[in-house]
């Protein structure tokens, strides 16, 4: 049986990590929003749209560099859009695992986290 102090010391543990999971979707998230930004906008274009989902390499040999550099771009943007959309789902679940084990800790959630990090240094 764990004592009341070993369970909390895991607790706390346990929250650190879930903070530095959280922190990293939002790494994440600010990355992919960045890197949209340098990409297309608009949607795809009508002579272009056919090729959504077709690999660079099954691209047809007739499509100019320029045309398959366009069709890598639109791609990227419509992954990246899925990245951000799943980051954030996965965020908010750790968000949601770590509330409740905020509410375990109670009150001296930020110090005992706040003494933990400190300790990993």
């Amino acid at each position: 049986m764990l004592t009341d102090q070993e369970r909390q010391a895991g607790l706390v543990m346990n929250a650190f990590h879930r903070e530095m999971e959280i922190y990293g979707y939002q790494i994440n998230i600010d990355n992919y929003t960045t890197m949209l930004a340098a990409l297309p906008a608009d949607a795809w274009p009508a002579d272009l749209e056919a090729f959504k989902t077709v690999k660079t390499e099954d691209l047809p040999d007739e499509l100019s560099d320029d045309q398959v550099a366009q069709i890598g771009d639109y791609q990227y943007r419509d992954r990246l859009r899925v990245l951000v959309r799943t980051e954030k789902a996965e965020q908010n679940k750790s968000m949601r695992i770590r509330d409740v084990i905020k509410a375990q800790i109670g009150a001296d959630y930020d110090a005992l986290v706040a003494a933990y990090k400190a300790s990993q240094v």
